[in-house]
């Protein structure tokens, strides 16, 4: 797991709210226009491999950048619930529980399946 996403999880994992939108975050906005929260910056499903979700390969690795899905209040709100019902708590239990999150990936992208017209496209 990279360093960011680690230490990202620290503060985020085992706490009952979503973030919303962090606008003292040295990165923000890294979506434009199109961030409605705040609390998976670091994605527990990286990486995805996805592109329906907006991501893409580029120079051998993976990018997010043009993904918004998991920055829609309704999907990390689905998402925060799901990962505490797996006992989720630190950074260590997103490796140990990578298959069950891909499956909880499927399930919300069902209900709410990405709209990359509204995503943030170069």
């Amino acid at each position: 797991m990279h360093l960011f996403a680690k230490r990202y999880f620290e503060k985020i994992l085992g706490k009952d709210k979503l973030w919303v939108v962090d606008k003292s975050c040295t990165y923000y906005p890294c979506h434009p226009d199109r961030i409605e929260d705040c609390t998976f910056c670091a994605c527990p499903f990286f990486p995805c491999g996805d592109v329906s979700m907006g991501g893409r390969w580029s120079e051998g690795k993976w990018s997010c950048t043009d993904c918004t899905w998991v920055h829609q209040t309704e999907v990390a709100s689905m998402i925060l619930e799901k990962i505490k019902v797996l006992g989720i708590n630190k950074p260590e239990d997103i490796e140990k529980n990578w298959s069950e999150l891909q499956m909880i990936q499927e399930e919300i992208k069902a209900l709410h399946p990405p709209n990359l017209a509204t995503s943030w496209i170069h």
